[in-house]
């Protein structure tokens, strides 16, 4: 299955390894790599991730790398990373009901 990252996705792993690399380039490149590893073997048994509770109507799901939530969506051929967040943030909502 081929694993796509959407440009807000690759945004997020630059934000998160720019911010960890702060305090240490090895731990940040860890970190994202740990985050690829989890994208891949997603991959491999998409359907086992968690629905996303911010989206339940939509055909979402989403592992864990902790401390982040690796939000994807999924068909037979792809599996396409829509974003990164950490465990403390929360997606917007959209639409009207977005206040």
């Amino acid at each position: 299955m081929n694993i796509v990252w959407s440009s807000e996705a690759r945004k997020a792993l630059r934000s998160i390894r720019k911010f960890i690399a702060q305090d240490s380039e090895f731990y940040a490149a860890q970190m994202v790599g740990r985050i690829i590893e989890r994208a891949e073997r997603a991959a491999a048994s998409p359907g086992q991730g968690h629905p996303v509770h911010e989206y339940p109507e939509e055909n979402l799901k989403e592992v864990h790398e902790s401390p982040y939530r690796i939000i994807y969506a999924f068909s037979e051929e792809e599996l396409r990373v829509v974003t990164i967040v950490h465990f403390k943030q929360r997606l917007a909502r959209k639409g009207p009901t977005n206040t």
